[in-house]
């Protein structure tokens, strides 16, 4: 039998970067982050919208060539 559970992101105070240069734009950071933050921008590289990521680090786990980093937000 299986249960099926709700998970909550909460935002941290941490976003998702990525190194244009060593991104391949193969697409698992897109299947992995579960807020739709991660777009690929012209078939070239991932770009993470910092006003939807919660900074989970989903993405950052899934990527291949680890071109996916978290770093601390500035407090603004």
């Amino acid at each position: 039998m299986a249960f099926a559970m709700e998970v909550t992101l909460v935002k941290s105070k941490k976003n998702a970067i990525v190194d244009k240069k060593r991104c391949v734009a193969c697409g698992e950071c897109i299947i992995s982050c579960r807020k739709n933050a991660v777009s690929i921008n012209a078939g070239c590289f991932a770009v993470v919208d910092a006003n939807i990521c919660v900074g989970c680090g989903l993405c950052s786990r899934s990527c291949p060539v680890g071109c996916i980093t978290l770093i601390e937000q500035e407090e603004v």
